[in-house]
């Protein structure tokens, strides 16, 4: 044993940091065999708190080799091997544990170590927490792309500035229009009398003469201001009145353009010149009034515009529209933008929006899932959230709530639109107090058909009534389903009600896959035809070949 063992300093430390990887694995190890808090669980969490209230601890694993504060690791521990395929499962490439991480950062940690690659989320789950003392470095998958050097990273933060400098320079201006901050540049005193108000002696200054000139922002650049003060201009003789022109074909103009249209054609004109940065801020003050007049259908248009404008954008102009983007896209624009993805016209670019709108557009979305009363509404916000990165995580977690309302409508539109991740959550549905709820969960997981389903629907249908049996099979069907033809023909040799028979044979009809065929030619050719179920059986089998694939 460790502690049985009489060692120097040095060893003394390398034992420490056994001690505290032996902690940290056997955490994850727990809750990855089950995520419920029961007491190991929470024994294990202790052990991890108490290392992090010692001291801190940096876990680096590169190329299969797990050191801790540069003390190597033997991975082939039993006690680690577990560990060490986590990391390489999630891609986890440093962990930097600070001293005096609290639980609630740790248990994050742990429960994204723990979780499958495509639900751990670890970042997003040290974010939910209000995580400081604890941060994950993931490996950078190899794209082929060059990393930016250092004179680019010195060029980019130069950029982000300039962004910066010319946003906050509109944003003083306030709800100016464009001509206005054109010309209102210069420091022009009120018309009237002279400044009676002045000090003694100092030059008063007459204001009855005309306006100076103000500098004039055109192409990028002001126009000198002249300083000497020009002569009022005389009266112009009127002029008699023009002959009418002859008629000039000429090229219809719109007579709907608006100040944000316009914007986003000069800039679709020369979307990415020297002067984009100045044409995107006038154009993200027209989104916003655009936003903020409730013209939510202009303002999506421009927004999808800009969208498009950034996938197409070199590298340096990206970053401005990225700047410029989010920006606009607040919570509170998105949350106008969602209502959008209701309607059939506006669907495309209300879920383009939203899915550039990342994080903020998941808590918007999550809310209008749970809330939506009909299944048309949480199937097309789902649709959304599955596009964005942390998206499909908080749907699952809304399969872990107290309201059972709540969790039947989440169940009901993960099996709808066949949400694979879903299943494990579904499958401990099946389970729950609420009758509705498991209800919900065994038809989604017939919806959903992969392999991950074939033991909870046995269960489930080995178990059920009649008529809960013909529901859930009457729901299976696709060749994603293939995995289902077996123990669907197993269950259906072994089935008395003859409904529930045809409903067997139906699923594999509409399974569609070779298998699915043979297993009906075969049930066809069934010598137990002078039996009533192998009739009953014949005769289902016959009829779900006429239907086969449909």
């Amino acid at each position: 044993m460790l502690g049985e063992v009489e060692l120097s300093s040095g060893h003394a430390v390398a034992i420490d940091n056994v001690k505290y990887a032996f902690a940290l694995a056997r955490a994850v190890d727990l809750l990855r065999k089950s995520a419920e808090p029961g007491e190991p669980q929470k024994a294990a969490l202790r052990a991890l708190v108490g290392a992090a209230a010692e001291r801190s601890a940096t876990f680096r694993f590169y190329d299969t080799v797990l050191t801790i504060d540069n003390e190597p690791i033997a991975t082939s521990d039993p006690r680690l091997t577990p560990f060490a395929e986590r990391l390489t499962a999630q891609q986890v490439a440093e962990v930097v544990i600070a001293r005096g991480a609290d639980p609630s950062e740790l248990l994050a940690l742990c429960t994204g170590l723990a979780q499958d690659p495509n639900q751990g989320r670890i970042k997003e789950r040290l974010r939910d927490a209000g995580s400081s003392r604890v941060m994950v470095v993931l490996h950078t998958p190899d794209t082929g792309h060059r990393p930016p050097s250092v004179t680019g990273a010195f060029a980019k933060v130069k950029l982000d500035q300039a962004v910066m400098a010319e946003w906050n320079k509109f944003l003083d201006q306030g709800a100016k229009t464009a001509t206005d901050r054109q010309v209102d540049l210069g420091i022009v005193a009120p018309t009237g009398g002279a400044d009676s108000s002045a000090p003694p002696g100092e030059k008063q200054i007459s204001f009855d003469g005309p306006a100076a000139p103000r500098p004039v922002f055109v192409a990028g650049q002001f126009t000198p201001i002249s300083t000497k003060q020009a002569a009022p201009p005389p009266s112009p003789a009127p002029l008699p009145p023009p002959p009418p022109a002859a008629p000039v074909n000429v090229a219809p103009t719109s007579t709907n353009a608006t100040p944000l249209s316009s914007a986003i054609a000069a800039l679709q004109a020369s979307p990415y010149g020297a002067d984009t940065l100045t044409k995107l801020t006038v154009t993200s003050r027209h989104i916003e009034d655009a936003f903020k007049a409730d013209r939510v259908p202009e303002a999506l248009t421009a927004c999808v515009a800009l969208i498009d404008l950034e996938n197409k954008a070199p590298d340096p102009a990206r970053n401005s529209y990225g700047v410029i983007l989010k920006r606009i896209l607040t919570r509170s624009s998105l949350a106008q933008a969602a209502p959008y993805l209701l309607e059939p016209r506006r669907k495309e670019r209300a879920a383009s929006v939203m899915k550039r709108g990342g994080e903020d557009s998941v808590v918007i979305l999550v809310g209008l899932l749970g809330a939506a009363q009909s299944l048309g509404e949480r199937v097309t916000y789902l649709e959304v959230l599955r596009t964005i990165a942390t998206g499909v995580d908080r749907v699952l977690a809304l399969l872990s709530r107290s309201e059972w309302l709540v969790v039947r409508n989440t169940a009901e539109t993960a099996g709808e639109v066949r949400l694979e991740a879903a299943v494990p959550y579904l499958a401990r549905l099946t389970e729950h107090a609420d009758e509705r709820v498991r209800r919900s969960a065994i038809v989604a997981l017939a919806k959903i058909g992969n392999a991950a389903t074939v033991e909870p629907l046995r269960s489930a249908l080995q178990g059920s009534t009649p008529e809960l049996r013909a529901l859930i099979v009457s729901n299976i069907g696709g060749p994603q389903a293939r995995p289902l033809t077996g123990p669907l023909s197993t269950l259906a040799d072994s089935e008395d009600n003859p409904e529930v028979i045809r409903a067997y044979y139906k699923a594999i009809a509409r399974i569609g896959t070779p298998e699915a065929r043979a297993v009906l030619e075969r049930a066809t050719g069934s010598k137990t035809i002078f039996s009533r179920r192998g009739k009953v059986a014949r005769e289902a089998a016959e009829e779900a070949l006429r239907t086969f694939g449909t």
